[in-house]
């Protein structure tokens, strides 16, 4: 019995079994997100209420999920302050904290710990406000900068219409829920991109802790952020994305979970938005348009692309044994390793790759291609411009891959002529036939040139006879 019983489970062991195997082909079938094909992200893959993912470079939209959907912002609304404040203000600036802006309910707001009267540095205030997401650090820059909070709101409004944000309207500095406090995931993206194109606003994106130092009321504060969870790679930090660089995290019950991410990978850099989704969501939907972003685009160095096509050229005067018969291959050598010289286009057009690279390098030859020529040794300069116009151009050496022997019968150049005249002591020329003969020729040339033009200036005219008067018809009368 006890057999007879195992051989009735055993085949649907066997059934369990062959299932499990095959059940995560059948969940991909059903639309499951597969993180590792993520150019096939979809809308329904993005948990957030709206989303997008834009080239921070170019401004291209690469994936949108409801992007012109008015949305509170919540507390990424500080990152337009932030940027405001370092383009308009000084960072050694004393800002002394208003009562008003030392009044927010700790409660309600999410705050630094600033008191009326503390008197602190711009500089240490906009890395406070944007680290610990402080609405009071906010109000306080806004009040410095405009004198009040609303002046600062209509400079952030326009500032927002300027960047091309159309459907932005903000009404505070900091991102307090209000029901006219709206923008897009669009618009945020926009701003986004502005702030990360500022060389300091980039140091500060990336900051998830910061100290405060002490004050005239204050002992020095240790500050942290929530994009920690994004950009640091500690224990348990099951979020990390090695490419992320920032930038702002935002939170309100109406608004949701937000967050205004961006990062960077072999030259592509990627800006993300993602509003209204919950605490795991707004770290996984990130992540998704980040490698969704990053899998449209492939990425080479001009480097790359030169060591694929070298250049070769032909030198004269070599030694009649060379193999190659002067054609000589050039290696190539970054002057600074660390300038950035990648190649960057959308993986539907790679071919673009080797149109910048042939339209936008040029070489200069900084010896005569004649023999000998040493292998190592630097016979011109290959520069590449960069696109935009923003990156300054990179310059790489181009070097002789191997050595050419000059022909050792061949007559001397000019260089050597000139070389071989200024070593010799004697100031004149040795005298010799072919001397002789270089002397000669044009005294003689001018003497003939001198007889032809004397016999020319001397030979006899024939006189010119005078035509006779005649009448050519007559008249009778």
């Amino acid at each position: 019995m006890l057999r007879k019983g195992i051989r009735s489970v055993i085949p649907a062991l066997l059934c369990l079994v062959f299932l499990l195997n095959f059940l995560p082909v059948i969940s991909l079938a059903s639309g499951e997100y597969d993180p590792l094909v993520p150019e096939e992200l979809a809308t329904r893959d993005i948990r957030g209420e709206a989303a997008i993912v834009m080239e921070a470079n170019t401004g291209e939209v690469l994936f949108e999920k409801s992007a012109d959907e008015l949305r509170p912002p919540a507390s990424t609304t500080k990152v337009l302050t932030v940027l405001l404040a370092l383009t308009m203000s000084n960072p050694e600036d004393i800002v002394t904290v208003s009562a008003n802006a030392a009044s927010l309910d700790k409660d309600q707001h999410s705050v630094i710990g600033l008191q009326a009267g503390e008197q602190l540095p711009m500089g240490a205030l906009i890395r406070a406000t944007m680290v610990a997401s402080g609405n009071d650090g906010a109000i306080a820059i806004a009040e410095h900068i405009s004198g009040s909070e609303p002046a600062f709101v209509a400079l952030m409004n326009e500032a927002a219409y300027r960047y091309g944000c159309t459907r932005t309207h903000f009404v505070n500095s900091h991102g307090f829920h209000d029901d006219y406090h709206l923008t897009t995931a669009r618009d945020l993206a926009i701003i986004a991109q502005e702030a990360m194109s500022n060389d300091e606003f980039r140091k500060i994106a990336l900051m998830t802790s910061y100290t405060l130092p002490e004050t005239n009321l204050s002992q020095a504060r240790r500050l942290s952020s929530q994009a920690r969870n994004l950009l640091n790679n500690t224990e348990g930090s099951q979020y990390y994305y090695e490419y992320a660089t920032g930038i702002k995290t935002g939170f309100t019950n109406p608004a949701g979970y937000c967050f205004v991410g961006s990062a960077s990978r072999q030259g592509v850099s990627l800006v993300t938005v993602v509003l209204g989704t919950n605490s795991a969501g707004r770290w996984t939907d990130t992540r998704k348009l980040m490698e969704y972003g990053f899998s449209q685009y492939i990425s080479t160095s001009v480097q790359e692309v030169y060591q694929g096509n070298p250049k070769i050229i032909s030198i004269s005067s070599y030694s009649l044994d060379d193999a190659d018969m002067g054609r000589l291959e050039l290696d190539i050598r970054k002057m600074d390793p660390a300038a950035d010289d990648s190649l960057v286009t959308r993986r539907s057009s790679a071919d673009e790759q080797l149109r910048l690279y042939n339209e936008r390098t040029q070489i200069d030859f900084t010896r005569t291609l004649d023999a000998p020529i040493g292998a190592g040794e630097v016979v011109g300069i290959m520069t590449y411009t960069p696109p935009g116009g923003q990156a300054a151009p990179v310059e790489y050496e181009l070097v002789a891959a191997r050595t050419i022997v000059r022909r050792a019968s061949l007559a001397p150049s000019v260089e050597e002529i000139y070389a071989y005249s200024d070593a010799d002591p004697n100031p004149f020329p040795r005298f010799s036939l072919e001397f002789l003969t270089i002397v000669l020729i044009p005294v003689f040339a001018v003497i003939l040139l001198s007889q032809i033009i004397f016999r020319l200036l001397t030979r006899k005219r024939k006189p010119r006879v005078k035509q006779k008067l005649t009448y050519k018809s007559r008249y009778y009368r």
